[in-house]
């Protein structure tokens, strides 16, 4: 059986359940989710909503960045997905799955997979602030 890698950047709402369902796999012992909710604060900021956009070559590095997890010892199955547009608090903006062979690989592969996220994936996003004001975030 080969190595299966699905990624998606969209303007869709997220299915965190389905995600997590395609990650499924007879040789799998072991499937860790990460759910990123936009929250109502960042630091001391009150926050009402966030716009993501992307960079258009994001969704081939979102694809490069689940295939090097994939290729990790054990893990055979990689979701990685990334909402762009508004999404209001409690909101899922990314959604990782890992299904690997034992707990100690999927848990390690998910937490990496968001970390390269997070450092290498150029969405970008302005955060609405409860007086109508904007900060962006993730320029740099």
């Amino acid at each position: 059986m080969s190595h299966a890698v699905h990624t998606v950047i969209s303007p869709d709402v997220l299915d965190p359940l389905g995600i997590c369902a395609a990650v499924e796999d007879a040789r799998c012992g072991a499937v860790v989710s990460f759910l990123g909710v936009v929250r109502d604060h960042d630091a001391g900021l009150d926050i009402t909503s966030i716009d993501y956009s992307a960079h258009p070559r994001s969704s081939a590095i979102l694809q490069d960045i689940a295939e090097n997890i994939v290729r990790r010892q054990g893990v055979h199955r990689v979701e990685a997905w990334h909402r762009l547009g508004h999404l209001t608090v409690g909101e899922a903006a990314l959604v990782v799955a890992v299904g690997a062979e034992h707990r100690d690989q999927a848990f390690a592969a998910a937490a990496a997979l968001v970390d390269e996220i997070k450092t290498r994936l150029p969405v970008w996003k302005s955060q609405e602030l409860s007086d109508g004001s904007h900060v962006w975030s993730g320029l740099s």
